[in-house]
């Protein structure tokens, strides 16, 4: 991940700085990030970064996190993306099928309503081993849903999206027999 800053004028109670998930792979030259912006309540920051023309330069903090792949590529990995929460499994997804790895990977990912998924063509790629969770229909993610679909008992398991989503899923992995060894956390703060 980099933080990003953006001074603007008028800048509301949420500043000018935030964090977000590159969500490109090594293997690609351009460095995007992938955001939502609520058009009821947009922050002055999504605003100013909505109003970016091509070719301005910015400050952003060198990248950084340690939300990455095992070297071990025969470690069993379940994905599991709330929301936006998906951008990290993009960039680990096409740096794999550029790399051309062999991984037993399944992902467990929710949103609101299935017309806003994003980045659908990649994570297609993974056939039967991937699941959409419409939450409007099918109810909030869990960690018994995720348990059923992976059948992952020995390997680690990657949880990406709004922070609290993030910590509730882990504690109830843990308390399901998830070693905190297996659990890796990536969160998005002020969605």
């Amino acid at each position: 991940f980099i933080e990003l800053f953006i001074p603007h004028k008028n800048a509301d109670d949420r500043g000018a700085k935030r964090w977000f998930t590159l969500s490109s792979s090594p293997t690609e030259e351009d460095l995007p990030i992938t955001t939502k912006i609520f058009p009821e309540r947009p922050s002055s920051f999504k605003m100013a970064l909505y109003s970016l023309e091509p070719g301005i330069l910015l400050n952003m903090a060198s990248p950084m996190g340690d939300f990455v792949l095992p070297k071990d590529t025969s470690i069993p990995l379940t994905f599991v993306a709330g929301g936006i929460g998906c951008t990290p499994f993009r960039s680990i997804l096409k740096y794999i099928k550029d790399a051309q790895e062999k991984r037993d990977i399944s992902m467990l990912y929710a949103v609101g309503e299935l017309e806003y998924a994003a980045f659908l063509k990649i994570f297609e790629d993974l056939g039967d081993n991937l699941k959409l969770l419409d939450t409007s229909v099918d109810g909030h993610l869990d960690s018994s849903k995720i348990l059923k679909f992976s059948n992952n008992d020995s390997g680690f398991y990657y949880i990406s999206g709004q922070e609290p989503m993030v910590e509730s899923i882990a504690s109830d992995l843990i308390k399901n027999g998830i070693g905190k060894s297996g659990l890796h956390g990536d969160f998005f703060p002020n969605y």
